[in-house]
């Protein structure tokens, strides 16, 4: 049976595809893998484009482990199994009366699978998602059953915060969560160097800000977000318009037409730049951030200090009209606080977050290795999730704390579990530890 992430990047054929109900269940399936010597993996939602979940012989999904555990509006957490996918346990969090105080815009990922790559949203004042995390509970390469919080175990909590998977199989996670609110998005078209030069005042007066830039264009979909004291009265004909048929109805022909005719994407861009679309909406948080991703794509993302991201933006421009790679989809500029989780992408400071994407049958090799070649001049961080080339010794470099989050990893899985090839050469290098 072969098995395929969103993206297609990925297809592989696992041994085994289990969907397991219980916990006693995964303790069974992995004191099984130590016994005959094999690796397990877990797959969410496959939102990943590297091969975090590829193994050939035991893949768990989540799939029946969903739902909300139990909420505590006295102390505003909300617990809930690791598989459940964000766009479900967002409304039955609001029916309550909660929401998240931040999000990303895909909401397809289930929650261990989001957090544990280092997922993100945009805003000052707000970390990656996993930051919302105040208690896991995972199950190790020994088959045994913690419970982790950050003021008993600290250096494990700071690691399974982005584990990648290494240290077992998360099957809880509780959040802090709040009182639910409203979101006021304004969207507006500008030229990309008043995006760029206006990034920090933008960041200081609004909640969340980011912007999509289409290359061979002047201008920039700017993304300013607010809360709302009102609900609003957002129609769901303007969503299904805008949302459906234009950002995803529209830019499927226009990547079409790229990928059969390369030699027309700088006149698509900036047909599709000139033809963003500009409003003001007000709605349900959860709603405002996650927009609907019909059109598959390939991404490739790092990040910057936040004082370096305009310039690197802008070296990216430069290499794009120098080297006019034939490209229709947009590149994403995001702001992320800093924090002290070992593989987080904003480890030690704040950063800036740029994403570059492509349509999914057409190449894409030239242009991220060429947009990658900037981001790791600026000693940029890449996504776990996303594609990249990063060696073991450059993840080495701008991730300080890996050496001991490999070291602890051990204790945790010390016959290598969850450790596959690929895992072991992004990390170790060609040093491999275990046969797998």
């Amino acid at each position: 049976m072969s098995y395929r992430n969103w993206g297609r990047t990925l297809a592989f054929q696992p041994e085994q595809l289990l969907f397991p109900k219980k916990e006693e269940e995964i303790v069974r399936v992995i004191r099984q893998a130590i016994e005959e010597k094999k690796t397990v993996r877990v797959v969410g939602a496959a939102h990943s484009w590297t091969p975090l979940i590829e193994t050939n012989h035991i893949l768990l999904s989540l799939d029946r482990m969903q739902g909300l555990i139990s909420l505590s509006p006295t102390q505003m957490t909300a617990t809930l199994w690791a598989g459940t996918r964000l766009y479900r346990a967002l409304p039955a969090l609001w029916k309550a009366g909660f929401s998240l105080l931040n999000q990303g815009d895909i909401d397809r990922q289930s929650i261990a699978g989001a957090f544990s790559t280092g997922t993100h949203g945009t805003g000052r004042e707000f970390g990656i998602l996993a930051t919302q995390a105040i208690h896991y509970r995972f199950i190790s390469g020994e088959g045994k059953i913690y419970d982790v919080y950050p003021e008993l175990q600290p250096e494990l909590f700071r690691a399974l915060q982005v584990s990648l998977g290494l240290f077992g199989v998360i099957t809880q996670v509780t959040l802090q969560v709040t009182p639910r609110y409203y979101l006021r998005l304004i969207k507006r078209i500008e030229p990309l160097e008043v995006a760029l030069e206006q990034s920090e005042a933008y960041l200081e007066q609004y909640r969340h800000f980011e912007f999509f830039w289409f290359p061979y264009s002047e201008v920039a979909l700017v993304k300013l977000t607010e809360v709302s004291e009102t609900p609003g009265q957002t129609s769901w004909w303007r969503r299904w318009a805008v949302d459906k048929v234009w950002e995803n109805g529209a830019f499927w022909v226009i990547n079409k037409l790229s990928q059969w005719a390369p030699q027309l994407s700088p006149t698509l861009c900036r047909f599709a730049s000139r033809n963003m679309t500009a409003e003001i909406r007000v709605d349900k948080a959860y709603r405002i951030f996650a927009s609907p991703r019909w059109v598959r794509f390939r991404e490739m993302e790092y990040s910057v200090p936040a004082a370096a991201g305009p310039e690197v933006l802008r070296e990216i421009r430069r290499w794009i009209d120098q080297h006019s790679p034939a490209v229709s989809f947009p590149i994403e500029y995001r702001y992320v606080k800093g924090d002290e989780i070992p593989l987080s992408p904003a480890y030690g400071g704040d950063r800036v977050l740029i994403a570059v994407h492509m349509y999914y049958r057409m190449p894409y090799e030239r242009y991220f290795r060429g947009i990658e070649s900037i981001f790791q001049a600026h000693e940029g961080r890449p996504h776990w999730g996303k594609m990249h080339t990063a060696s073991s010794a450059y993840l080495q470099k701008v991730y300080p704390e890996l050496e001991s989050f490999l070291t602890l990893r051990q204790k945790y899985d010390p016959q290598g579990v969850f450790l596959t090839p690929f895992l072991q050469r992004m990390l170790w290098g060609e040093k491999i530890l275990l046969s797998t």
